[in-house]
């Protein structure tokens, strides 16, 4: 099995499950079944990513990014981004690691 190219974590704790960070996880798992990237791209849940306040959150390795307030219209952008490896850079985001 060769490495994912992308590994997107949807942080499921609390405070973004409360705001629709579930059916993120859900939109986020079909969009890439239906594009045929299951073996390119891992999409996992997370707990708390910080930020809560400005959540639901989503963390995007291996650039290690970070997207707040992230909707489910925002997903495909985000993914489109990083599978042509850069950054969906209109998006609220910072870079977790430096």
């Amino acid at each position: 099995m060769t490495p994912y190219k992308l590994h997107v974590l949807v942080c499921n704790d609390y405070d973004c499950s409360a705001k629709g960070s579930q059916q993120l996880y859900d939109c986020l798992k079909q969009m890439v079944k239906e594009r045929n990237l299951k073996e390119k791209v891992k999409v996992s849940k997370s707990t708390c990513l910080d930020d809560c306040e400005i959540g639901p959150n989503v963390l995007v390795y291996p650039k290690g990014i970070i997207y707040n307030n992230v909707s489910a219209r925002n997903l495909e952008t985000i993914l489109d981004a990083h599978l042509k490896r850069k950054v969906a850079s209109k998006l609220t985001h910072h870079k977790m690691l430096k």
